[in-house]
Formats: C-alpha cells, sequence, structure tokens
C-alpha cells in the first residue's frame, strides 16, 4: 500500500451555456467550517434538498418526477421554489444543471469526482442530524447503529488543521509512521486535496524531495504544524490529476489504461448501483452479463477489489491484466487443492 477526489411548457428553466460560452468558476474544494452555534433547521433542510435534488438528476429527470421525488420525501416545493433550488446548486455548490428542451429533462453539468465529492459531503451533513439531541439519544442510538469498522476515526483530529493549511495554501510539517515498517519520517507537505478511501482519510499533495505528488494517512501522522510559509495554488490541478485515474492513493508508477470487466447479472447491478471509479461506462447490460469499462491506473486496490468480487467477474482488458488475476487466482486454487 502506498504512501504516497409540469412540463416542459412550464416556466423556462434558466438559459444554458453553450460550446464556448462563459461558465462560471466550479470551486476547487467545499469547506464546512465548524460552526460556533448549532445551524438553523432551515440550513439543514436545505442540505436535505440539495441531497434529493443530486440524488435525482443522476437519473436525468423531467421537471415533475423531479418536483414528485421532492414530494415523496415530504417536501411539497412549489415550481418556482424548486427551479430557484435548482439555480442555488449552481452559485452555492458549482454544480451546474442543465436542462434540454427536446427531451423535458434536467441533467448535471460534466459530472464527475467534484460532483461526487458535492453528493458524498451532503451525505454526510445528513449523518449529523442522527446526533442532533442530547447525550441520551446519542446512547440509544449506539444500540441501532453500526459502523464498517474500527478505528477509523483516528487521525480525525488532523482535518481541521489540514483543511486550513489547504484553504490557506500552507506548508505543513508532519511526523509519519510508515505502515509497512513502522519507520518515522518527517515531512514537509504542500497539501491540495483530502481523500476518503474506505474508512481512512489521507491528505495529497506536494512533498519535498519527491517528483511526484504523494498521500498520506491521516491516521499515521503522529505529529502536524501548520507552519507560515505560503505555497502557490498552481499545482493544485497537478495534484488532481495525477490521482483522478487512481483506485484508492496507491499511485505506484504507471500508466491509465481501459480496463473492461464482464460481471454476472447480479453483480452487474450492485457495480451499476455503487461504481467502482467515476470513469465507470457500462458497455452491455443484458440476461447474460455485463460489462464496464474503467479508465485507470491497475494498481493495489483495483487488483484487490477485482480479486474480492470471486467467481462473479471476469477481466476482459487489459491482457497484461487478465494475465496477472488469472495466475493470482491458480495460486489460490492451487492452496486449497
Amino acid at each position: 500500500m502506498s504512501e504516497h477526489e409540469h412540463q416542459a411548457a412550464a416556466t423556462a428553466p434558466r438559459p444554458q451555456p453553450g460550446a464556448g460560452a462563459a461558465r462560471s468558476p466550479v470551486r476547487q474544494g467545499v469547506y464546512f467550517d465548524r460552526p460556533k452555534t448549532r445551524r438553523p433547521m432551515s440550513f439543514r433542510a436545505k442540505l436535505k434538498r440539495y441531497l434529493l435534488i443530486l440524488e435525482k438528476l443522476r437519473h436525468e429527470p423531467s421537471f415533475a418526477e423531479l418536483s414528485d421525488h421532492l414530494r415523496e420525501h415530504g417536501l411539497d416545493r412549489s415550481e418556482r421554489t424548486l427551479q430557484r433550488d435548482i439555480e442555488q446548486l449552481r452559485v452555492e455548490l458549482g454544480v451546474e444543471v442543465a436542462y434540454d428542451r427536446t427531451n423535458n429533462r434536467y441533467h448535471i453539468v460534466e459530472d464527475g469526482p467534484y460532483h461526487d465529492a458535492v453528493l458524498q459531503l451532503l451525505e454526510r451533513a445528513q449523518l449529523l442530524e442522527l446526533v442532533d439531541g442530547d447525550a441520551d439519544h446519542l446512547r440509544k442510538l449506539v444500540r441501532v447503529v453500526r459502523f464498517e469498522g474500527l478505528g477509523s476515526l483516528r487521525g480525525m483530529h488532523h482535518l481541521g488543521p489540514l483543511l486550513r493549511a489547504i484553504r490557506e495554501r500552507r506548508e505543513v510539517k508532519l511526523k509519519y509512521r510508515r505502515f509497512q515498517n513502522g519507520e518515522e519520517q518527517d515531512h514537509r507537505l504542500q497539501p491540495h486535496l483530502l481523500k476518503e478511501y474506505r474508512g481512512r482519510w489521507y491528505v495529497l499533495g506536494i512533498g519535498k524531495g519527491y517528483d511526484n505528488p504523494i498521500s498520506l494517512g491521516l491516521d499515521r501522522i503522529e505529529a502536524l504544524e501548520v507552519t507560515a510559509k505560503r505555497f502557490s495554488e498552481k499545482r493544485h490541478q497537478e495534484v488532481s490529476d495525477y490521482y483522478e485515474p487512481i483506485i484508492g492513493v496507491d499511485a505506484t508508477p504507471g500508466k491509465a489504461v481501459r480496463v473492461v470487466l464482464r460481471f454476472t447479472p447480479l453483480q452487474g447491478r450492485y457495480v451499476k448501483a455503487l461504481p467502482v471509479h467515476h470513469s465507470q461506462e457500462v458497455l452491455h447490460d443484458g440476461e447474460d452479463h455485463c460489462d464496464v469499462a474503467l479508465y485507470v491506473q491497475p494498481n493495489y486496490e483495483l487488483r484487490q477489489w477485482i480479486l474480492s468480487q470471486g467467481n462473479t467477474v471476469r477481466v476482459l482488458e487489459p491482457k497484461a491484466l487478465v494475465k496477472e488475476i488469472g495466475e493470482v487466482l491458480k495460486q489460490a486454487g492451487e492452496g486449497y487443492g
């Protein structure tokens, strides 16, 4: 694992930017500063509306379908109010929503890692409603709520300082204990991104003495100091692009390639519901099998994920990955002989 994102006839929606038209700049990150007082109910209600709207927009709904979706969740919005909510997604969150007059459908423009991050942040914000009460309420929740693993909160206290360092573009000094050998290292890092993967958080950035961007697990950071030294934001896109074709954080030198996987029909439904990577594209979805393509780097995490799917998946491309997975499965089978 290496150290190192109504109908169409109703009131016309906001005009959409055409090809080459100016677009509102999309923010590279969304930061939620810790409030000094509890957020008002209206704020939490707004987050819930945004989450429901974004979830439905993934299916390119009509205005009537979008309105019905909100009504099913207890939110009866007027046409004008719902159109204002759609507009506010662009203003407040940087999410562009386009309207196709021909098909009377709405969709998210340039859906990708940024919008996935917005959706996940909203989902996590909704989780706060679980603990919106007193200590007795929290104790009762413990009896009925279960989390995937233990120890995932380790290092979470570094999130606040790292978010501030990213926002203010300040270098950080930290002491880091490597997972492989327990060796302690000193790092000086220009943090650009935070990434969550399988219950662990990582900071991605430019490390002094490294040619490429690196990733460091927050649970392995033993000491952290935000320095007064500032850095330029010009390498932010470099860090983002470097990890864009990566599943997890293992960016061992290599190239992103087209990976084609064939799933059983049942497993294909799960993969469509919970995509492996934002580049995922369904090539075939039939009664006999489901083929999907990914544009990713065949790293450790991808190989481990494929192996975890057992006999519900077969690698079709690239040939090198087909051979590698086949050999691993063959060796595993010999262990049961």
